[in-house]
């Protein structure tokens, strides 16, 4: 946890990147609005010269450039308002309201944590003693006006009166004591202790702190009813505060107070304030704005920042406990189409219809989430794949039943992941991106688990580790490395050397014009005498020195290495139709060859893997305008953002031999000629 400076510093940055923000949220708070209207003080006059005024106050006292109760701005406005006879009350619904603003900010701006709750404790401590002492500034410019008039006896029960009403107001715990006496208290530590005033208070109770049942720290003193040495304690050692729990007649249960404590007078003839403020109130409020944080405002269920939550702490108790749990993903199809064709009402419909048979059909022990625009998320313990798939079958026919038209209802993908003991929350999500993309392109609304992605994952580790091990023979016997990058689809072979070899990084170095083919981040392949090849990317390099490092090594049985023909991208892409029967959408071309060709979709619509397609476009190269149509198979069909992608392999016909091969071969000189121009 951080010290208290640390949060302060921090919550003043907060408040200062939002000082607009708040002043106008201020403003607009009902309380406010009506204090305003009522005395008829313009609201952006207010928000200009006076809200902006107090907030920077406030952040200088936060910053310590300014002591507590230091607030030039607010003073003025009290000496302004008090000329028109506001009341203490109205000045504590004002100060309240800005209060509320910046606790409201503070939740808003900053992810749920243990760190939050303790930066909105400390700042509710700091604004209530800063309030306290405005208050008491409002207290002594009542005093001064009266005393100016009236004598000295009634200017004294003037003050106690006008003291007694501001304090009564707060809700506040408050009493002075003396020689564990208590000399003063305000209403609501009355009616807390159950009692009616101060002969019924000593009655009943034989010290002021006797009131108090338990206390989080110095509780030795404490339990042997020391009440000095207690207090002493709390003031040198615990900075006057301290966490209490005492008995609550207003209610007739246990509640629990912060306690401060204010040394007054000097040691011959010290007395003590103490304040308390109601600590479970203020977790109720607590958890009653968590609550709004942590649900999702369509579906009412929770979201991405509780799941975020609750799969860290699963993931904890996975390691420390090696307690497995399974992670079903629910990935609902063509949401976004649904809002368009039909309205967004009618996809909120479908996210809350399903969202709330979900909810029926689940036990207490799971934990069920929206988790994205048009996915969910359940978390459970599972004895085996088989209970998980069973839960997913009716999950996914409770999908089923949601219907958006007359005639469709809705589908959708559900992925099975299992954690494992090395798993973090991001390869889980990874995982299971993974095997929806897979679903997707055998065409979808199906459950399919990741067993063959962990199996594939053992498999990957086993050969890496032997390359790499191959890699350190190839070092140690000066032998070179075969490394092919891809510039604009174009293959540049290298003979690379290996320089340096350091856990699973290789550092290696290459001939210019590989070099200026290759960025941070860029993949290339790495030619093996068998196969499986690798897939290597480029996390470092220097152009000038010559080298490049190499890290994330994947063994790759299908890749850009056994194309037969020359690839070539499309800078930009190429306009086209891709039919299927009678189905027809634009797409465009982004990589072409002889054999083969990708397309992106803005929609995926009814294609799936192994449908026949034709393909219209134009190619233009030289003085060469050329219409095409191309026939073809898709193998391949994965989502990247927010477009679809879509790899088709080719027929061969006349189009292929006569205007395709040489359209290639002139982009392919192209994209030679730009790399040999940034080489030079």
């Amino acid at each position: 946890m951080q010290n208290k400076r640390e949060y302060v510093n921090r919550l003043v940055e907060l408040i200062e990147g939002h000082k607009q923000d708040t002043a106008k949220a201020w403003i607009s708070r009902k309380s406010v609005e009506q204090i305003l209207l009522k005395y008829r003080i313009d609201p952006q006059a207010f928000k200009s010269t006076i809200a902006k005024g107090i907030i920077e106050d406030f952040l200088a006292i936060l910053r310590r450039e300014k002591p507590l109760g230091h607030c030039p701005v607010m003073k003025k406005f009290i000496h302004w308002v008090d000329e028109n006879h506001i009341t203490s009350k109205e000045i504590f619904l004002l100060c309240a309201g800005l209060k509320q603003t910046i606790s409201t900010l503070i939740y808003t701006q900053n992810p749920v944590s243990r760190d939050t709750r303790w930066m909105i404790l400390i700042f509710f401590e700091i604004f209530d003693r800063n309030l306290s002492m405005i208050l008491e500034y409002y207290e002594k410019l009542l005093v001064a006006k009266r005393s100016s008039t009236q004598s000295s006896q009634e200017y004294s029960s003037l003050s106690t009166e006008h003291l007694e009403m501001v304090l009564n107001q707060l809700d506040l715990v408050i009493f002075e004591m003396k020689e564990n006496q208590l000399i003063w208290a305000n209403k609501l530590f009355y009616e807390m202790t159950g009692t009616v005033g101060e002969e019924d208070f000593t009655n009943v109770y034989t010290d002021p702190l006797s009131i108090i049942e338990k206390v989080d720290s110095f509780q030795e003193p404490f339990e042997v009813k020391d009440y000095q040495a207690w207090i002493d304690q709390i003031i040198h050692e615990g900075e006057g505060r301290c966490d209490v729990t005492l008995f609550d007649y207003r209610v007739h249960r246990n509640v629990e107070m912060k306690m401060v404590v204010h040394p007054i007078g000097k040691e011959e003839d010290q007395h003590y304030l103490i304040v308390m403020h109601d600590l479970s109130e203020e977790n109720e409020r607590l958890a009653s704005m968590l609550e709004l944080i942590y649900t999702d405002a369509i579906t009412q269920i929770p979201n991405r920042r509780k799941f975020n939550e609750v799969i860290e702490a699963y993931g904890k108790r996975c390691k420390e406990e090696v307690q497995s749990f399974f992670l079903l993903i629910i990935d609902i199809h063509n949401l976004t189409e649904i809002n368009v064709h039909f309205g967004r009402d009618v996809g909120d419909m479908v996210l809350k219809a399903f969202a709330q048979s979900v909810i029926r059909l689940l036990e207490d022990k799971h934990f069920f989430a929206r988790i994205d625009g048009n996915r969910f998320a359940l978390l459970g313990e599972f004895e085996s794949y088989t209970q998980a798939e069973l839960l997913a079958q009716k999950i996914l026919h409770e999908l089923h039943a949601v219907d958006y038209s007359e005639l469709e209802y809705a589908k959708g993908n559900i992925a099975i992941i299992s954690c494992q003991p090395n798993d973090d929350v991001q390869s889980l999500l990874n995982r299971g991106d993974s095997v929806i993309r897979e679903i997707v392109e055998y065409g979808g609304d199906t459950i399919m688990d990741d067993r063959r992605l962990l199996d594939e994952a053992r498999r990957i580790a086993s050969a890496v580790k032997n390359f790499l091990e191959h890699c350190q023979l190839l070092y140690d016997t000066k032998q070179l490395l075969e490394v092919v990058a891809y510039y604009f689809e174009v293959p540049i072979d290298s003979k690379a050397r290996i320089l340096k070899i350091e856990d699973d990084r290789i550092w290696v170095r290459l001939r210019t014009i590989a070099l200026n083919a290759l960025h941070k981040g860029c993949e290339v392949y790495i030619k093996t005498e068998t196969k499986p090849h690798f897939k290597a990317i480029v996390h470092d390099m220097s152009p000038e020195e010559s080298w490049v490092c190499l890290g994330d090594f994947e063994p790759v049985f299908s890749s850009p290495l056994d194309r037969k023909y020359i690839y070539v991208q499309l800078d930009p892409p190429l306009s086209a139709l891709l039919r299927k029967g009678k189905t027809q959408v634009e797409c465009n071309i982004q990589t072409l060859s002889v054999d083969s060709l990708s397309v992106t979709l803005k929609y995926m619509l009814d294609f799936v893997r192994d449908d026949r397609v034709e393909i219209e476009t134009t190619l233009h190269w030289d003085d060469h305008e050329e219409n095409v149509v191309l026939i073809g198979r898709i193998i391949k069909i994965r989502r990247i953002e927010e477009r679809v992608k879509v790899d088709i392999v080719l027929d061969t016909n006349q189009h292929i031999n006569e205007v395709v091969a040489p359209f290639v071969m002139h982009r392919q000189f192209e994209i030679i000629k730009e790399l040999k121009g940034a080489a030079l």
